[in-house]
């Protein structure tokens, strides 16, 4: 049987920042997978200096910064943390998470989910991660503008909502 060429109609997906260490960097391929216990999996491509913090130290956090902040969330990407501090960089003021013992987040997160972290060890050119969360903490204006990704180098955000009523 063929193997099906990569196509990217299932775009917007929602930009996180992932946060490993003092690294950070942008992720729209994330999904929570379960709510007790309540795990998130993401997967990331192998080649990125994240994946190496991933492994080493075992944890991250996920965080949902707003539309305003998409230019240096988005430019993040195109850092290395194995040649610069991006926070530094960027001009980014980092906090230390609530939980977690060696993970930074940025200060205007609106959203932000600590995790434990553990590989599953599939084949493919990204790495998948399954996090258990361990605290949570965030703002009900994190769902108002997000940073959606459409994929290659175009972004939006939410312009219109609708409530079902049943």
């Amino acid at each position: 049987m063929a193997e099906a060429p990569y196509r990217a109609y299932f775009y917007p997906m929602r930009l996180a920042l992932l946060s490993v260490g003092e690294n950070f960097m942008p992720l729209a391929w994330w999904t929570p997978v379960s709510k007790r216990p309540f795990r998130l999996l993401f997967a990331m491509d192998r080649e990125n200096h994240t994946l190496t913090l991933l492994r080493e130290l075992g944890e991250a956090a996920l965080a949902f910064l707003p539309w305003e902040e998409r230019a240096w969330v988005v430019r993040a990407g195109y850092l290395s943390g194995r040649r610069v501090r991006k926070a530094e960089r960027l001009g980014v003021t980092l906090r230390k998470t609530r939980s977690l013992g060696h993970t930074w987040v940025p200060e205007k997160a609106l959203a932000v989910y600590e995790m434990r972290v553990t590989e599953w060890p599939l084949e493919g050119d990204h790495a998948l991660f399954l996090g258990d969360v361990v605290h949570v903490e965030g703002s009900p204006r994190a769902k108002e503008r997000p940073i959606l990704f459409l994929g290659f180098r175009d972004y939006a955000t939410l312009g219109e909502t609708w409530r079902f009523r049943p």
